[in-house]
């Protein structure tokens, strides 16, 4: 798992693929992105599989950098409606 304030992305290794889920603000449409789903309000949790090391290439780390990017803001809990961010 990985996270700042909350978790952007984890990876769950299986017997032939990595899985790779991580979160966005936005829902992607791709044929690399296996499934998705509502995660709270404003994420959506993207799962990717990947089955070799040159896989891991853009887009998939185009993907990770913006939810890393963008984790802070996904996972405020009303901060910003106190003034906060």
């Amino acid at each position: 798992m990985f996270s700042r304030k909350a978790c952007y992305f984890f990876v769950r290794p299986k017997k032939k693929v990595l899985e790779v889920w991580f979160f966005l603000g936005r829902t992607l449409k791709t044929p690399l992105v296996r499934k998705t789903q509502k995660a709270s309000k404003l994420k959506v949790a993207h799962m990717a599989h990947v089955t070799h090391r040159d896989q891991v290439e853009p887009p998939l780390t185009d993907w990770l950098k913006e939810a890393f990017q963008t984790s802070d803001r996904l996972s405020a809990k009303g901060d910003t409606k106190r003034g906060k961010k």
